[in-house]
This record gives structure tokens, C-alpha cells and sequence, in this order.
């Protein structure tokens, strides 16, 4: 934002993000209760990776108004050989429509599982390093969006579908509501579903056997919705690929450095 103020039409984003540092800062100052300790852990976070999401699709029609959906479309078929999203239109029916879009929100409350698996055990330094990366994978997803924004197969081929994706039950109601929370965003390519997906479920791996045969196939499922659902392109899911490998290398990396600088431990003593 900072490099391209000048291209902005005011400064309200700068407002924003500078209140949410502020209010963290302080978060990290004042002695810790149970209240401020699920505001600092699970409130905090959340409030802000949603502003973050939604602030960057204003972001990018004044820093990058170039989309590159075309050019995504070519290396889908070039790597393929035909339009995966294509090929599922044709063979969509509601049964499998109200699994996938139901497989596509399980991403909704994957770094839920983890992050409450962790505090129930009492593993703090664990949560918060599991919290780092999560959050760490969200926000190089926004950098993808800024440097590659791409509004996906439904809005930018809407011609090349012959069918609607109507569910039984659910599939329309949960498309509807995400439609009207996220409005149309350049957010396809690097996947984020995909990219978190994949870090909570490594993570998962990591801190709990359990979990992660829970969640294998759901995640499965959801990566194949994020397709199906015509909202990524497969070069999309490829990118979220590439961007957990960057998130769990980077990150650890970074995070154990940070550690060791401080101590090895981010819990108040």
C-alpha cells in the first residue's frame, strides 16, 4: 500500500491495518485472562485474516487491474490437455454438486481442528508456532492475489458450462451465502483453500494421528471441489501446492529463528 499510495483513492486502508497492528500490540502488553487470551489466540487472528481478505480485493483493482485468467486457461490445457472444470460440468449431477460444495467449506473450520486439538492438550508453544503458519500461508495467498489476480473459471468462462450446479439440499444455499460474503474477488490463483488445506493437515500429521486420517479424505474432496465447484483453475491448485511447501520451509525456518532469539518460548512467564 505504501508503494502504490499514490494509485489509492484514500488512506482508509492504512486506518485499518494500522488499528489492527495497534490493537495487537497491545493484546501482547497488558497481563493475560481468559477473555483476552481467546481474543489474542483465536478473535484476533480471524478478524484479521477476514479484513485482510476483504480489503485486498479493493487493493487490486487500483494496484494490478490486469487479470490473468487467460493465461491460467492455457496452462490448464496445456498441462491437461482439456479444461478439467469443463469435463466436470458435464458429468455434474446434485447428489455429487451438494458433496463438493460441502467438501469446499470443510476448509472453514480445518485450522479450527488444529488449533483447538493444541490448546486442549496444553501444547502453547505448538499452537502458536501452528498459528504462525496458518496465518503465514493466508497472507502470502493475498501477495499471490495482488501479483496474479485471476477471478476463476465461473466468472470468467461463465460461457463454457452448459449446466448449473444445483445440489439437494444444501450445495445452492452455501453457494449463494459465500457469493454474497465474498462478492467477486481476483482471488484464484495461488489456491488458499488448497494451500491451507494442505498446511493444517501436514500439521495434523505432525501433532495428531488421529486427525489427520479424519480429515485426509474430506481434504481430498475438498481440493476436487475447488474445481468441480468452478471456482479454481487447476494451475490454481498446483500454486497452493507450491505455496505450502514455501510456507512450511519459510516458515519454520523463520519461526525457529525467531525462537531462538527469544528465548525459545512466546509464552509470558
Amino acid at each position: 500500500m505504501l508503494i502504490f499510495s499514490d494509485r489509492l483513492p484514500s488512506f482508509n486502508f492504512f486506518i485499518i491495518y494500522a488499528s489492527i497492528v495497534i490493537f495487537q500490540i497491545f493484546l501482547c502488553k497488558v497481563p493475560e485472562n481468559a477473555f483476552l487470551s481467546f481474543i489474542k489466540n483465536i478473535g484476533l487472528p480471524v478478524f484479521s485474516v477476514l479484513i485482510a481478505f476483504d480489503t485486498i480485493g479493493e487493493l487490486i483493482a487500483y494496484i494490478n487491474p490486469k487479470d490473468i485468467d487467460a493465461v491460467l486457461l492455457k496452462f490448464d490445457y496445456s498441462i491437461l490437455g482439456f479444461y478439467p472444470y469443463v469435463y466436470f460440468d458435464k458429468i455434474a449431477n446434485p447428489a455429487l454438486t451438494e458433496l463438493m460444495q460441502l467438501s469446499y467449506c470443510f476448509y472453514y473450520i480445518l485450522p479450527f481442528m488444529i488449533g483447538i486439538y493444541l490448546i486442549k492438550n496444553g501444547n502453547k508453544q505448538e499452537f502458536y508456532r501452528a498459528l504462525f503458519l496458518v496465518l503465514f500461508c493466508y497472507y502470502l495467498s493475498y501477495i499471490g492475489y495482488m501479483l496474479f489476480p485471476a477471478l476463476g473459471p465461473r466468472y470468467s468462462i461463465p460461457h463454457m458450462f452448459q449446466n448449473e450446479l444445483n445440489g439437494l439440499f444444501l450445495a445452492h444455499k452455501i453457494k449463494d451465502l459465500l457469493n454474497s460474503l465474498e462478492g467477486i474477488k481476483r482471488d484464484a490463483f495461488p489456491s488458499g483453500h488448497v494451500a491451507v488445506s494442505l498446511v493444517v493437515l501436514i500439521l495434523m500429521l505432525k501433532y495428531s494421528k488421529k486427525l489427520f486420517l479424519l480429515s485426509f479424505i474430506p481434504v481430498i474432496f475438498l481440493i476436487i471441489s475447488t474445481i468441480y465447484c468452478r471456482y479454481h483453475y487447476f494451475t490454481d491448485v498446483l500454486g497452493g501446492i507450491l505455496l505450502t511447501v514455501v510456507t512450511l520451509l519459510v516458515g519454520n525456518l523463520y519461526y525457529s529463528f525467531w525462537l531462538s532469539k527469544n528465548g525459545n518460548t512466546v509464552i509470558k512467564r
